[in-house]
């Protein structure tokens, strides 16, 4: 079921949101400016609802994002850190990610491939905790990747799910529990 996190204002009745990749640098001030939504997902997500993002999507959890002119806008705020654009260090390459600790995606030791594309970095505003490690296609060591609190997991990296078919199976079945769990163990029809 799509949505815009620019016009709508409220979710459809779903398990599982999905914020994909994309440039929302170039719709600071539309972001910024739905409040409502923003609202809703900060809610969803301590409901304990299940989310998933890549990249972009990361980026709009973030408390804020600065664009390439310097003005911040305010984002969702679910990560204690501000995505801020670069306009050089373009981060660009093929990733392992391995789990560092059980996710939505799976449990300690999973790994699955992607990539990164980003001009952005994030800064710490507050603690931040990791679900994964990364490394390049030469196998050094990126660092950390995959901010999580609660059911909500957000990458820089974009997953190649078919590296890797059970991280979708788990991510439904994140979803699915988490249904059962606010039907008081009923299974949802």
């Amino acid at each position: 079921i799509r949505f815009s996190p620019m016009s709508d204002h409220t979710l459809p009745d779903v398990d599982l949101l999905y914020l994909g990749g994309g440039y929302p640098e170039l719709h600071g001030e539309a972001l910024a400016a739905n409040v409502a939504m923003k609202r809703a997902i900060r809610s969803f997500a301590e409901r304990g609802g299940v989310i998933y993002a890549e990249c972009g999507g990361l980026m709009y959890l973030t408390k804020a994002i600065r664009d390439f002119k310097g003005r911040s806008h305010e984002m969702v705020g679910l990560f204690a850190a501000e995505a801020g654009m670069r306009r050089s260090g373009l981060t660009l390459g093929y990733r392992t990610v391995e789990f560092s600790r059980p996710c939505i995606l799976g449990e300690l030791g999973t790994v699955v491939r992607g990539h990164e594309f980003h001009y952005s970095a994030l800064s710490a505003t507050g603690p931040l905790d990791y679900a994964c490690r990364l490394t390049d296609a030469r196998g050094e060591t990126k660092g950390p990747d995959g901010l999580v609190t609660k059911k909500t997991l957000a990458l820089y990296t974009h997953l190649h799910f078919a590296s890797r078919p059970q991280v979708a199976e788990a991510l439904v079945e994140a979803a699915r529990q988490s249904r059962l769990n606010a039907s008081g163990g009923r299974q949802a029809g």
